[in-house]
């Protein structure tokens, strides 16, 4: 329905390439399995982007912007006929503006590149999706390897420039044309009478193209085109302002299409390049903007050079420059200091958050650990004094009951009244034994018998 009754703005020889397709859709002959060999696989839908410090990897594709690498560039693909809703090649502008709000708002996407390989396409959705790529807040450059009419339109808004993808690449087309073709007189051949009926006050209701088909195009350039084209213009004089060749300006937007270097020279577009070239532009800007407080990206200048980058391309320095307020991954850093390495840059080295967060965390541990060593040797110095204090007070213990053992034994042998408690050893002990009770009754005896004798 929208390739039958839709606008488009194409560049011509496209619309000759598509006519066939668009007649056999008109006798239902058409069919999307002719074309397409079953479904779409889901990672068509993925979010394509290109690491910096995996660039060998080149173009990736995630399933969800939450598994894009930090420091990353989106590349949204624009080929084909522009269709508003997603169709059997490709997703629609309205599928591929969402997107690119999504993937600008996100703190792993740092830019975006757009890869237009387009002749132009539907009207329907158009401006919307132009605007999208215009008000964009991260650098957005456009690569163009055929970006004509619509394509030049949404293409043309981009705030890092555009970059021509080679000699042969085409751009312009800008311009606003209408094609139809008339079948009454087949239809009639074949006995067909189309009747149109419309409401009393509806007298101008498909008026301008009932006039273009009975060859009076005035009313639909008119009504339709004039304005659309209009509109069309004012957008490119917009997005092109000050870059377009002034003396070249009604030619540039009388729907010419131009080659390769040409739109260099002519203000169409603003270098010729690479797609990784444009994928650098738009890091650079990304690092500019740092550099400059992170300001708003400003539009590239015109260039006439044939602009490359050198050898190294994507440099993990130069996107750790340009991450402001993004997070920067382990692979980055490390990639980073590779390039440190390689460039003879010693005494310095990059470390992840979260190498540093561990190496904080063991700093902390090993403090820790350092105060229980301190602790332990103390406690164990301690208990080596305690120890030695203690032998010593026994040894002193020891000498003293050794002293007063042999001033016993001394005083033991004083004989009379020096003794206070006599104390020998067994071998000169005089007692040898308990007193039987014959020894007290002589003693008794004894006593009794002085008694008498005094008495």
């Amino acid at each position: 329905m929208a390739v039958l009754n839709g606008f488009f703005l194409l560049e011509g020889s496209a619309i000759h390439t598509y006519l066939p397709i668009a007649e056999q859709m008109r006798e239902g002959k058409f069919r999307a399995s002719d074309w397409v060999e079953g479904e779409l696989p889901e990672s068509s839908r993925a979010i394509q982007v290109f690491v910096p410090h995996a660039a060998e990897l080149g173009l990736m594709g995630y399933e969800s912007l939450a598994d894009v690498p930090a420091g990353s560039v989106a590349v949204h693909t624009i080929e084909g006929v522009m269709m508003e809703a997603d169709t059997c090649w490709s997703l629609g502008t309205q599928s591929l503006g969402r997107l690119i709000q999504q993937a600008d708002a996100h703190e792993s996407i740092v830019a975006h590149v757009g890869r237009f390989n387009t002749p132009g396409g539907s009207t329907s959705g158009l401006e919307t999706f132009a605007s999208i790529i215009a008000g964009t807040q991260k650098p957005f450059v456009s690569y163009a390897q055929q970006m004509c009419s619509a394509g030049y339109w949404a293409g043309s808004g981009a705030n890092g420039g555009i970059v021509v993808g080679g000699r042969t690449a085409m751009l312009g087309s800008i311009g606003t044309k209408v094609s139809f073709r008339d079948y009454s007189n087949a239809m009639a051949a074949a006995g067909v009478v189309d009747h149109d009926i419309a409401a009393t006050k509806s007298t101008n209701k498909n008026a301008a193209f009932e006039q273009a088909v009975k060859g009076n195009y005035k009313p639909i350039r008119q009504q339709l085109l004039d304005p659309l084209n209009e509109v069309f213009l004012d957008t490119v004089r917009q997005n092109r302002a000050g870059k377009l060749d002034s003396k070249l300006e009604d030619e540039l937007l009388s729907g010419m299409v131009y080659i390769g270097e040409a739109n260099v020279q002519n203000g169409l577009a603003d270098r010729m390049g690479t797609f990784e070239d444009a994928v650098q532009l738009a890091l650079d800007m990304v690092r500019n903007a740092a550099e400059n407080g992170g300001s708003t990206p400003k539009n590239a200048t015109n260039s006439t050079a044939n602009t490359m980058f050198g050898k190294n391309k994507f440099s993990a320095l130069t996107a750790l420059a340009g991450l402001t307020g993004a997070a920067v991954t382990t692979p980055l850093v490390e990639a980073a200091n590779d390039q440190l390495e390689e460039a003879g840059i010693t005494g310095v080295a990059l470390v992840s958050e979260a190498a540093y967060t561990e190496l904080v965390a063991k700093a902390g541990r090993t403090d820790t650990a350092e105060a229980a060593v301190a602790t332990a040797q103390k406690e164990a110095t301690d208990a080596k004094a305690a120890q030695k204090t203690a032998e010593d007070a026994v040894a002193a213990a020891e000498k003293r009951a050794g002293e007063a053992e042999a001033e016993m034994e001394r005083l033991a042998e004083q004989p009379g009244a020096t003794v206070t408690n006599p104390r020998k050893s067994k071998e000169k002990n005089d007692v040898e034994g308990e007193a039987s009770a014959n020894d007290h009754q002589k003693t008794v005896d004894a006593l009794h018998a002085k008694m008498l004798g005094e008495g």
